[in-house]
């Protein structure tokens, strides 16, 4: 069994395992998702043509609001 990590994604805080984190990159950020969040970024992405780059680049730029060791 993999560790849980704390994952942000782009609208909640959460604890996953690790086999269900995604680390993506674009532009020298990364960012990490859980598979739901994938899903939705892939269907936007789809459908309605979203910038995926540009929306790994935000989330890759917030701070999180409390630090874990």
């Amino acid at each position: 069994m993999g560790f849980a990590l704390a994952v942000i994604c782009g609208f909640r805080f959460e604890l996953r395992p690790e086999d269900e984190v995604v680390e993506l990159q674009a532009e020298h950020h990364t960012a990490h998702v859980c598979l739901a969040c994938l899903t939705l970024l892939t269907v936007h992405h789809r459908v309605y043509h979203m910038k995926v780059e540009k929306v790994i680049v935000e989330m890759a730029e917030r701070r999180p609001l409390v630090a874990f060791a």
